[in-house]
Formats: structure tokens, C-alpha cells, sequence
């Protein structure tokens, strides 16, 4: 070690940088000895020919998806631009398509993200499983019931009534695994809710939604597993909270971009087929792969070692990389993000499995096709395993906000007003340019007649214009002449107008769901505008529907499917089920609140008090103070504090009543009375002031 200015300096001799380089060196040929094992030969081959088709079929998808884009930012492709400039005039840009998109993904994420309840729950089944011993334990405790009571009287129950007891006893016992399947069922649901949470479920969804709006398809991933440095707080000794931090593996969500998206042709979900993610990592999210599950460290250090020496550049075969085609700049590509892989989800026979190596106890069928994940950069297969899924499910999962029977991309808000947007963007080019043309006099001038030398490029007021006549004196021709073009303005918009309604109806999206006031008929009042709501919201819902149907829940039944395998929490596991709920808040939550507010003024009498009962009432009550955001735990107090509570109260009314029901004593020197009329018939005294006795001193 040697010391300097700038802190300790390592010296490191010439031997040992050749003792380092031989190592490196030898860890890499090792790895790649590993590489060229057939089974990983094998599986490289697999997922190549996968991708060169997956990368063919979605040519003819590129183009949408580039159009969707500039249709979201307002900008003409480069070949209509163009033609536009060629022509000359305006290059405004109606942005018709960007404002509907806008719409529709506040109206969702209001839907999923603006609401108090979470747009999905768990549910136990309507019938839990019954164990095999519970109709022998139900028989054990009936047949003690009637033993007893032939003790008591000595004589048998009759059958039909021991029939009727044995019903009622089964019954009561599933009503009780009912309820503990609930019970179990709300601690998984608030393990998921906690996950979600810290993976920040919420944001990433709001990405996926302006997706759904915008692109053919929109891609959601997830659960995924990654290594992630994780803050936690220690305190030792009750001395200050000091931080820590770790490595830990936790799950994640992503939204996968539509450019990086390749499913397998003529596929209709990601679950057909095969399904393939482009992947750029830089330095350092590559290395964070090290250490997780799966990846094989080895082969992630000789990738990193060989794109040192520039092997791995452009290896999937693009030639040039862009906003619109990958997402991803040059410069930032190039710089940044310098490995591209390839995840590979999907089958995989298990005849080739067997002939690249792979143990017979993981392929008991060679004929059989067994779920591979398999990534690849290069010629290097850094993670191979199988779908250890329950039901093989992959963690990618996509839907459209216009689904076409039987194709993966569906249609966009861009692809469902592009004829729209054309022609609107046509009137508003042609208004601008005939406003120009319009907005002052056009100048005709007989250059015969000026001067030579006469500036006729700037016209000024009180200007001298000097000008000639012919030899003869017998030109009566005007040297200057203005004229006005004619404006179509009003023309212009109401083509606009009109075409503006169109995207109204195609889109299913209304102006007045942004708050615009152009809006007649019904929409004058109150209670037309809240109908005409409610019409736009029904085809909205069928977008909703497609979220909860083919996103939310099988993704977050996956979710649940890996904390029943590997959570260390066994109260959280039981017979339960993902509903998802999107559509189905967005029609109750409208007037949910208000049907509980009513629902407390009509029972809010002491004959229904009698039948609900404290605990009825605290219950909807709690309902209501949820619905508004407030803290239900310091409004209502919890069901076992509020027992609690009754009990009391009950013990002191039970007191009360025993003190009345004793008669007074007479005060000293007081006298009493034996009258019948002077006393009650429990003998207690009364208090008379209308008796003769009443005014006796």
C-alpha cells in the first residue's frame, strides 16, 4: 500500500495482474466449456429459431404500434410529414387521439387506483372442504347428546328427531369451517395487499393503463422475483434506530413495453405458443442477476467479460435502435443499456430435453412438451429451468382496449380514430392555411407601369406610388389592384366539428366525461347528464372487464399460488379464490355510499333497532366510514371492545333495576302509611300530592 493525496493507492505488481488475467481467463473457459454442453446448445438453438419467427410476424405490427406512439405524442410519421412540407402550409397537429387517451386512462386508474376498496378480493369457496372424519364427529357428539338425555328421562329419542339433531349439527359444523375459511382468507388477502404494496403494485399499473389506451396491446408481468437492497431500521438497547441494509429477494410487477413484446405467430394470449421479452440491462442490472434463483453465475461473469472486448453488440440483429422501434435512444443504448437478452417462455419436447442432457426424474414422458423459461444473451444460456407453475402458467399477461376474436394485438383508442384523426388534422391544416391566405388583401401589380427600381415587396400606409404610362398616353389599366380571398372558416369547422362527434361515438368516449360543457338534450339537467354517464360508462365497462378477466385475476392468482407454496405462514393458507372487482366497483361504488346512508336513516327506529341490534348498526357503520377514507378502528370501536362495552352496560342496568326494586326506608321520624291508596302493590312508597292525607302535617 502506498500513500498519496487522494487516500490509499493499491499496488498491485506485474505478476499478479498475470496471476488475475490467468484466472479470469480460466474461469471464462470453464464457463464456456459448461456453454457447449448439448443441453444448453440445445436450448440456445430452441429459443434462437423461436425468436428470427417471433421477430418476423411482428414486422407487420411494428408499424401500429409506431403509429399508436405518435398518435399519443401528436406527431405526423416521417412520410406524411413529408408530403405535407412538399406541399407547403401549415404542419398543425390535432391532437384529437392524445385527449381521448388522456380520458380514458384518468377514468381507469379513478377506477383502480381513485377508489378506497381495492379492485379485487379473496374469497373463500361457498363450500370449504369437509374433512373425513367430520360426519364420525358430528355421530360421536349426537350420540353423547341422546345418551344424556335418555339419562335424564329413560326413554330412546325418536329416529326422526336424531335424524333432524344430526342435520342440524352437520350444518352448524361447515357454517364454522365457513367462517374459519373466511378468516383465513382475509389474512391472505392482507399478505397480498402488503406485497402489492411494497412492490408498487399501484404505480406500475397506472403505467399498464395508459398502455391499454394507446397501443394494439397492453403486457403486464409479474410476480417476478428480484434481488433488491432493502432498508430496515435496528435499535439495540433502546439506543437511536440505526439503518441496515440487505440483499433481499422480493417479488415484483412490471409493465412490459408492446415494442419488447413477442409472442408466438397466430398466438392469442401469452399462455399459446411461446412468448419471448426483450431485455436490455446495463452493467450493473446484469450483475444484480447473480445470486438470484436460477441464473447461473458463471455464464453472467463470462457475458460481462466477453462485451469488454465488443462480442455481443447488435447480436440480435438490429441494425439501428429508436425511440419508435425499441424505446430505447442509440446513444443510451449503446452506453447505458449494453446487453440485450431474450427471455423465452414455452414448450419444449421432452425427447429434446432427454438428448441435451436433462435428468429422466424431471421428463418422465419423452413425448410430452414441458414449460421451459430459458434466457439468453449471445450464445450464453444464463438461466434454464422448467415452469414449476402448479398449471404452468407463464407471468406475462395482455389484453386490448378492443379485443379481436382470435389475435393477440387487438385495437388501440389510435388504431379506432385514425381515419378521424386524418381528417381532422386535414381541416385544421386547411384552416390555418386559408386563414393565412385570408387574413389580409392580395396585391396584383403591372410591373409594365412602375419604375424601374420600385420596391413592391412591402406594402405601408401612406405610401407614394409612382408609376408610367405608355408613348401614347392610352393605358387605362390599373398599376395596382387588391383583392380579397375568401375565407371558409365556418366551413372548415364545422367539419371539425362533426368529426369531433364521430370520435365521440367511435371512441366511446364522450367530451363531457372531461368536463367540457358542449353538451344538449338530456345533458342540460342534472339528472339527463347523470344518464348519459352512465350510457358512455357501459361500453368503458366492457374495457374494465377485459382488465379483471384477463390481467388482474390470473395475475394475482399466481400471487397467491406462490405464498400457498413457500409462505412460512400457515394461517394464510386455506380454499380461497382472486375476484377481481373492477367492473364490478365501478357500477356499485357510484351509489353504494349513498343506499348506506339511506339504509341508516330508514333503520334508524327502535323496531329495527330491536332486530339489528349494536352489532348490526356498528357494522354499517363501519361500511359507511370506510367508504369515506376516515379511520372506522377510532369511529367504531372493534366488535370485541363494543362486547365489552354491552356487557357492561347490561351488568349496570342489571344493578340499577335490583336497587329500585327494593322499597325505600322511611326517613327518621317520618310515619308511615298502610292506606292501600298510599302505597303501591309492591309496597314501595309514593309520592302524594292530591290525597287529604297529602295536606296532613
Amino acid at each position: 500500500m502506498a500513500s498519496s493525496a487522494l487516500g490509499l493507492i493499491r499496488i498491485v505488481s506485474n505478476s499478479e495482474l498475470v496471476k488475475q488475467e490467468q484466472e479470469a481467463e480460466k474461469a471464462a473457459q470453464e464457463a464456456r466449456d459448461k456453454n457447449n454442453s448439448p443441453l444448453l446448445q440445445g436450448l440456445s438453438k430452441h429459443v434462437t429459431e423461436a425468436w428470427e419467427q417471433a421477430r418476423d410476424a411482428k414486422n407487420s405490427v411494428l408499424p401500429r404500434l409506431q403509429r399508436a406512439q405518435r398518435a399519443r405524442v401528436g406527431e405526423y410519421d416521417p412520410e406524411k410529414l413529408a408530403q405535407i412540407k412538399s406541399f407547403g402550409g401549415s404542419t398543425e397537429y390535432a391532437r384529437v387521439t392524445a385527449n381521448k387517451i388522456r380520458i380514458v386512462e384518468a377514468w381507469l386508474r379513478d377506477v383502480y387506483n381513485g377508489q378506497t376498496d381495492q379492485p379485487w378480493q379473496i374469497n373463500a369457496t361457498p363450500k370449504p372442504d369437509i374433512p373425513e372424519d367430520a360426519e364420525a364427529q358430528v355421530q360421536e357428539m349426537v350420540s353423547k347428546q341422546v345418551g344424556e338425555a335418555f339419562a335424564k328421562t329413560g326413554q330412546m329419542p325418536d329416529p326422526a328427531s336424531v335424524r333432524a339433531q344430526m342435520a342440524a349439527e352437520m350444518s352448524r359444523f361447515e357454517e364454522s369451517l365457513k367462517e374459519a375459511a373466511g378468516d383465513t382468507a382475509k389474512r391472505m388477502e392482507k399478505r397480498m395487499h402488503d406485497q402489492l404494496q411494497e412492490a408498487g403494485f399501484n404505480n406500475v399499473l397506472a403505467s399498464y393503463l395508459g398502455d391499454l389506451a394507446t397501443y394494439p396491446a397492453a403486457i403486464m408481468k409479474g410476480p417476478v422475483l428480484r434481488k433488491r437492497k432493502v432498508l430496515s431500521w435496528e435499535s439495540v438497547d433502546g439506543e437511536a434506530p440505526t439503518p441496515k441494509v440487505e440483499d433481499a429477494i422480493v417479488t415484483e410487477f412490471e409493465r412490459v413495453s408492446p415494442f419488447r413484446a413477442y409472442p408466438a405467430p397466430g398466438a392469442v394470449t401469452p399462455q399459446e405458443g411461446y412468448f419471448l421479452e426483450h431485455h436490455t440491462f446495463s452493467h450493473s442490472d446484469l450483475y444484480n442477476l447473480i445470486g438470484l434463483p436460477g441464473y447461473d453465475e458463471e455464464a453472467i461473469r463470462a457475458v460481462l467479460h466477453e462485451s469488454e472486448y465488443g462480442g455481443l453488440n447488435n447480436w440480435l440483429g438490429f441494425e439501428t435502435f429508436d425511440d419508435e422501434g425499441q424505446s430505447v435512444a442509440e446513444s443510451l443504448q449503446r452506453t447505458v443499456f449494453e446487453y440485450d437478452a431474450l427471455e423465452y417462455h414455452g414448450p419444449v419436447l421432452g425427447k429434446d430435453l432427454l438428448e441435451w442432457g436433462l435428468d429422466q426424474e424431471d421428463v418422465s414422458d419423452p413425448m410430452a412438451m414441458y414449460e421451459a423459461c430459458v434466457w439468453l444473451i449471445g450464445s450464453w444460456v444464463i438461466k434454464a429451468q422448467l415452469n414449476y407453475d402448479p398449471l404452468g402458467q407463464r407471468p406475462y399477461y395482455s389484453t386490448s382496449y378492443e379485443e379481436i376474436p382470435g389475435e393477440f394485438w387487438g385495437m388501440g383508442l389510435p388504431d379506432i380514430l385514425d381515419d378521424v384523426q386524418g381528417v381532422v388534422n386535414a381541416a385544421v391544416r386547411s384552416l390555418n392555411n386559408n386563414m393565412a391566405m385570408a387574413s389580409g388583401p392580395q396585391v396584383a401589380v403591372n410591373i409594365d407601369r412602375l419604375p424601374a427600381g420600385q420596391d413592391i415587396t412591402n406594402i405601408t400606409p401612406w405610401h407614394i406610388w409612382q408609376v408610367e404610362d405608355n408613348q401614347f398616353g392610352t393605358n387605362t389599366s390599373k398599376p395596382i389592384e387588391f383583392f380579397q380571398p375568401n375565407s371558409n372558416v365556418n366551413e372548415l369547422l364545422s367539419v371539425i366539428e362533426k368529426f369531433y362527434q364521430f370520435a365521440d361515438d367511435f371512441s366511446l368516449v364522450p367530451r363531457y366525461m372531461a368536463g367540457s360543457d358542449k353538451v344538449g338534450g338530456a345533458g342540460r339537467t342534472a339528472s339527463g347528464l347523470s344518464m348519459l354517464m352512465d350510457a358512455a360508462n357501459k361500453g368503458l365497462k366492457g374495457v374494465v372487464s377485459n382488465v379483471d378477466t384477463n390481467v388482474i385475476a390470473p395475475m394475482l392468482t399466481k400471487l397467491y399460488n406462490y405464498n400457498m407454496l413457500y409462505d412460512k405462514d400457515p394461517t394464510i393458507k386455506g380454499d380461497a379464490q382472486v375476484v377481481a372487482s373492477g367492473a364490478v366497483s365501478l357500477m356499485r361504488i357510484e351509489s353504494m355510499q349513498l343506499r348506506r346512508n339511506e339504509f341508516l336513516q330508514v333503520t334508524a327506529n327502535p323496531i329495527d333497532m330491536q332486530i339489528t341490534g349494536v352489532e348490526g348498526r356498528a357494522e354499517v357503520l363501519r361500511s359507511v366510514a370506510s367508504g369515506l377514507d376516515l379511520n372506522t378502528d377510532k369511529i367504531v370501536p372493534p366488535e370485541e371492545d363494543l362486547q365489552q362495552k354491552l356487557q357492561a352496560q347490561q351488568a349496570q342496568a342489571q344493578v340499577a333495576q335490583g336497587t329500585q326494586g327494593k322499597p325505600p326506608a322511611p326517613a327518621q321520624g317520618q310515619q308511615g302509611y298502610s292506606a292501600s291508596k298510599e302505597t303501591l302493590q309492591d309496597g314501595s312508597a309514593t309520592t302524594d300530592n292530591f290525597s287529604p292525607n297529602s295536606m296532613t302535617p
